[in-house]
Parts: structure tokens; sequence; C-alpha cells
């Protein structure tokens, strides 16, 4: 199924460029429309299956823009559930990866709702923040940083290290301190990059104690 669906996408793509017919790729992609109409019937159990990810992921990979729109729209009614599954995370890295900027916004605005400190400690839910900062705009980017530089506070989500900020309790975690990695490495220059070194290098000393903030330390030489 996975190779029927990359094939004919291909094949239809590669047909209306050659012939120059503009709509020949939705009229050859019809041809797998019966294996997408299945598909998208069923998207929340298949995200979940670990079969069935992988042709959801192949279909944002190279299915025609009508049937990938109907995809994305569909997993969009699932993406606080796919987040953190063992199997739908790797859907919702490749909505990211293939997504518009709406599906991105979403799953920013999920990130955001569900606590940032609480998902980048989780071993699949972290690969879903990693890869929005990697794919997301300037301002998501920007916005997962503010979200680190606050500050833990009596009544917040966590009690634990109540007066630090996320960022550091981020960076003494197995997961969520390769959070921090890519934000270092993607995060565009401006006033939350800046607040982001500022954070680290004030607390390096202490950084220096943690097994996983010796990679963090070993940026901040660079930047």
């Amino acid at each position: 199924m996975q190779k029927c669906i990359e094939v004919m996408s291909v094949k239809a793509k590669e047909a209306e460029a050659q012939t120059g017919q503009v709509g020949l790729s939705g009229t050859l992609a019809n041809r797998i429309q019966f294996i997408v109409d299945d598909v998208l019937a069923n998207v929340e159990g298949l995200c979940c299956h670990p079969y069935g990810c992988r042709v959801l992921q192949r279909m944002l990979e190279h299915c025609v823009e009508f049937q990938k729109i109907s995809t994305l729209d569909e997993i969009r009614l699932c993406h606080k559930t796919l987040l953190d599954d063992q199997y739908g995370n790797y859907v919702i890295q490749h909505v990211l990866q293939y997504g518009r900027e709406s599906d991105r916004n979403s799953l920013l605005e999920i990130i955001v709702e569900n606590d940032l400190l609480k998902l980048s400690r989780q071993k699949f839910a972290s690969n879903v923040v990693e890869k929005l900062l990697k794919y997301g705009n300037s301002a998501q980017r920007n916005a997962i940083v503010r979200e680190m530089l606050k500050v833990v506070g009596e009544g917040g989500a966590s009690q634990e290290g109540v007066g630090s900020s996320v960022l550091l309790l981020m960076v003494r975690d197995a997961y969520a301190n390769y959070v921090v990695q890519t934000a270092i490495d993607v995060v565009p220059e401006g006033n939350e990059k800046q607040m982001l070194l500022e954070e680290l290098r004030e607390n390096e000393v202490q950084l220096r104690n943690y097994t996983f903030a010796k990679h963090i330390v070993a940026k901040l030489g660079t930047k």
C-alpha cells in the first residue's frame, strides 16, 4: 500500500509536469482515491498502528495536493492524541514537515496549553517539539523559547524547581535537553535567542553538574 501510494502519486505529478496539462495529476491520482478514502475513514486508529502510521507518512510525502489537504484536515482532528503516541508522533512529525502553517500553529497551541516542560520530558512528544522548532517559522520558534523562559511559580503546573525557569529544568532531562539543543541551533537571532543564551550562560557553572547539560554547555562556547 505504501509503495502504491508513492509510485502512483509520483507518476501522476510527473505526467502533469511533462505534458503541461493542468489538473492531469489530480485525474491520475484518482486511481488511488479508494485507498485514501479508506485510510481517512480510520485516521486515528491507523496513525497509532505500527504499520498504519507508515501509510499516513507516505500520503503526506507523496499524495497530490487535494489528497494531501484532506489527509492533513483529518489528522488535525486528533493532533492532541497523536502528539505523544508511540506511533502517532511520527505522523505528527510529518505534518510539521509537510503540512501547512495552520497545522504548525495548531500543534504549537497544543504544546503551550499542555505544558512544554511536561511534553519535552516525554520520549515521543519531545520529538514533536524538536520538529516544530526545526520546521516552524520564526514566530513559532520564538513562542517556544518564551515558554522556556517562563519561571515555574507557586501554583504552576509543577512545584519542582519553583523559582527556576522552565529552560533550566529542561536541560537536566534526558529528552528535554535535546529540545534545548535544537532551540539553540535554529531560533533566529533576536531578543528571544539572546535571552535564551543569557539564561544558560548565567547558570553555566550549575549546568556543568548535570550529565545531560554537558552538550549544551559545549554549544554555548560556539555561540
